[in-house]
């Protein structure tokens, strides 16, 4: 009975310790079209074997703190490395929240640095359109994933394509002529009381 349960522990220990990233800088994206324009959810997670590397870059005067202005320069550094494009034109992207673990969470390996991002356009006229988001940040310590959130119907993803890293993720979407012009309005006053009850 004994060397039974001594089985079921050396099984259970590497899926324990599988749970937490080691030697990779995850870096997820979540991007959420809108018919105001794009937001995108950048969550940011270190490995245990990375985590001070990536702390090192934050806290810049080296006290063991980051400052909210060390989280801001941080985040900034990340948005320099991110391009967005709407038909092959640059879509600029503003930083609209951060929120950074502490130094304790971000050594777990499962606790992440999350960056709000959002670009402001008015998908005003019925189209096709596409979309690319690239992320550049820290390639050679980084692996990278992007999705994208089930729009509202009035959008329609036609496609979706990714690079092999998936630095790269390129979204072919659709509008039809009723979001353009009827329902546009009730769109934009349905965002705006959102926004109040968050």
């Amino acid at each position: 009975m004994k060397s039974f349960f001594l089985l079921i522990l050396l099984i259970l220990l590497p899926q324990s310790a599988a749970a937490h990233r080691l030697d990779e800088y995850l870096q997820a994206a979540q991007i959420n079209l809108t018919p105001t324009g794009v937001r995108i959810e950048l969550r940011l997670t270190p490995g245990v074997d990375v985590a001070d590397r990536i702390y090192a870059l934050i806290d810049l005067d080296r006290n063991g703190q980051t400052s909210p202005a060390e989280q801001r320069a941080y985040a900034q550094r990340v948005l320099d490395d991110l391009a967005l494009e709407l038909d092959n034109r640059p879509l600029p992207l503003t930083l609209t929240s951060v929120a950074f673990p502490s130094r304790a969470e971000l050594k777990t390996g499962d606790s992440a640095i999350i960056l709000a991002l959002s670009a402001d356009t008015n998908f005003s006229t019925s189209d096709d359109y596409q979309l690319t988001f690239r992320n550049n940040h820290l390639p050679t310590l980084s692996v990278y994933n992007a999705n994208t959130l089930i729009p509202t119907a009035l959008i329609k993803i036609t496609s979706q394509q990714r690079d092999p890293l998936q630095h790269e993720l390129t979204i072919h979407f659709h509008l039809p002529s009723t979001t353009a012009s009827t329902t546009w309005p009730i769109w934009r006053l349905f965002l705006w009381l959102s926004e109040l009850l968050i």
